[in-house]
């Protein structure tokens, strides 16, 4: 088991679109055995039983000032943000918010947050695609504001997923709320500018603003994965968390 010193920063795992806490867990206990201070937290409206109309309220403001204030009852510690997916969005604010305390985040298939634009701004392929997950979102599955999760038929599209890999999420999946993903982002300083590792399933999902100079300060690797690497690389996911850490000791 490895060891770190106690200025080692603690490490905040945020998961993705209609997820809890529960996904990173498993990620949680293996930096924990290797004696560092790491944290999963799930974003408001997204847990189990989340009554239907609250869900449909929460805006992307609030979680991110969830996670900030989490973070700043921590005010000896600097902090290491993991995100995915829609989290990206998220970490990428409260980095933006608090850059004295979020000494670098590490982000996987993230989207990340361009001042102006939403999630969905950059969802799809094309235009009518994105029109029709907003239409979708906006009407909801019986509740309006409601992101519907990913049926069966979108996870078996996902190789890298095995079996149960794919029960798991769909036994633990909830709405999210889909204002979260239509509220532009609102940024001090762009997110180029941030400290920041990005772990893309493939060349294809880098997103488009870390496709430029102005992204100097980004790692930026390819992991063999499909959207779910804390599943589907769970090893390689723990070494590049760890790796980013310890260059940070």
């Amino acid at each position: 088991m490895s060891t770190h010193n106690n200025s080692a920063p603690r490490i905040l795992l945020i998961p993705g679109a209609w997820m809890g806490g529960w996904i990173w867990e498993p990620t949680v206990d293996q930096l924990r055995a290797q004696g560092l201070e790491a944290t999963s937290l799930t974003l408001d409206g997204l847990e189990p039983g989340a009554v239907a109309h609250h869900v449909g309220s929460v805006r992307l403001e609030k979680h991110v000032t969830q996670v900030a204030n989490v973070i700043l009852e921590w005010p000896d510690q600097s902090v290491v943000l993991v995100g995915h997916s829609y989290s990206g969005i998220v970490v990428g604010h409260v980095a933006d918010r608090l850059p004295d305390r979020v000494i670098s985040s590490i982000h996987f298939d993230s989207f990340l947050p361009v001042n102006g634009r939403s999630l969905i701004d950059d969802w799809g392929s094309d235009p009518a695609e994105r029109a029709r997950e907003r239409s979708d979102i906006e009407n909801g599955t019986g509740y309006p504001f409601h992101w519907a999760p990913p049926p069966r038929q979108a996870l078996e599209l996902e190789p890298g997923l095995i079996p149960q890999d794919r029960e798991f999420l769909l036994e633990r999946f909830t709405p999210h709320p889909g204002h979260t993903v239509l509220d532009p982002a609102r940024l001090d300083h762009p997110v180029t500018q941030q400290k920041a590792l990005f772990v893309a399933s493939a060349a294809t999902n880098i997103p488009a603003v870390l496709r430029t100079p102005d992204a100097a300060t980004w790692d930026i690797r390819i992991m063999d994965s499909g959207h779910w690497p804390m599943l589907e690389r769970p090893r390689e996911v723990i070494e590049l968390i760890t790796e980013l850490v310890e260059s940070l000791d």
